[in-house]
């Protein structure tokens, strides 16, 4: 039943719901209820955009699956526009998604930037290095000496830095020096191998040894061990190394990928004779800055040397 502005009262037919229908006494149009339609309900994809761009902020992944969800959810109100709202919802997470996205990359590399990074390193780890001394470092009961290259370079005591970048590369260490502004390191490492033992077998064994800091995740496993970054290990260049003092000598530079984030690493392995000590000398740091400090590691690999028995 219809009732018109002038006061006629009529019926119409119900397949004229929704649809105008002229007033039999005054010729006016009226429009029918539309008895079958259904409220228009809001879009769960942009409900989703917009929870998620608000509790996935500044995780780079949370925020920008907000912004395909808003996406998805835009396509579908569109081909839906009389049974689905929402587009505010998808609007709110794109453009949420999209600025925390940035803000988060732009806070990632503020320390950078601005070397903020360098000054809490320094700021946390000022304790833990000693850069007193004289340059050159001498380990007679090891039977080696290297130089750190400038007074920035400290060793670490205990040859324990902490760092979470590279602690399971750091393990069974003779020496460890850190430079923190840089976040590189040099560190020496003694091999009682047989006397049989060559430095392309002890090469192969030290490539071997980055690999094997990652196993596969196993629920069985403790916490810590369970989620272990991968790493990923590639061989950028070797030479021999000539003789010098008596010692033969090789030289590795790999990338070690752990985590999503590269370290270039200068590795040489030295030898005098067959005593049955390999002297393990690595020099590394982050590869975004390796050619800042490049020319100071290789300054302290040619310091090195073995004593004299």
């Amino acid at each position: 039943m219809l009732t018109c502005a002038c006061g006629a009262r009529f019926e119409v037919d119900d397949s004229l719901d929704g649809r105008e229908v002229l007033c039999p006494e005054c010729q006016q149009p009226v429009k029918a209820p539309d008895a079958g339609r259904q409220p228009r309900v809001t879009s769960a994809w942009a409900l989703a955009s917009a929870l998620l761009a608000l509790l996935g902020a500044f995780t780079v992944v949370g925020t920008i699956i907000a912004v395909v969800l808003g996406l998805i959810a835009l396509v579908s109100i569109r081909r839906q526009r009389d049974r689905v709202t929402g587009t505010g919802f998808a609007v709110m997470g794109i453009c949420l998604g999209i600025l925390f996205t940035v803000l988060t990359v732009v806070a990632l590399n503020a320390g950078e930037l601005f070397g903020l990074e360098a000054w809490m390193r320094e700021r946390n780890l000022a304790r833990n290095v000693d850069t007193s001394g004289p340059l050159e470092i001498i380990q007679a009961v090891k039977g080696f000496a290297i130089t750190r290259p400038t007074e920035k370079w400290g060793k670490v005591p205990n040859e324990d830095s902490g760092d979470p970048a590279v602690i399971d590369f750091q393990e069974d260490l003779d020496l460890l020096l850190m430079q923190m502004a840089q976040h590189a390191y040099i560190d020496v490492r003694v091999v009682l191998g047989r006397p049989f033992r060559t430095l392309d077998q002890c090469k192969g064994e030290i490539l071997s040894e980055f690999e094997a800091q990652h196993r596969p995740q196993n629920p069985f496993e403790d916490e810590e061990d369970a989620f272990r970054p991968a790493v990923r290990v590639r061989r950028l260049g070797e030479r021999r190394l000539d003789a010098k003092d008596g010692m033969e000598g090789r030289e590795i530079e790999v990338e070690v990928r752990c985590a999503g984030k590269p370290w270039l690493f200068l590795i040489r392995l030295h030898r005098r004779g067959n005593n049955g000590r390999i002297y393990v000398v690595r020099a590394y740091g982050p590869k975004r800055r390796f050619g800042q400090i490049r020319s100071e590691l290789e300054t302290a690999l040619e310091s090195f040397r073995i004593l004299h028995p």
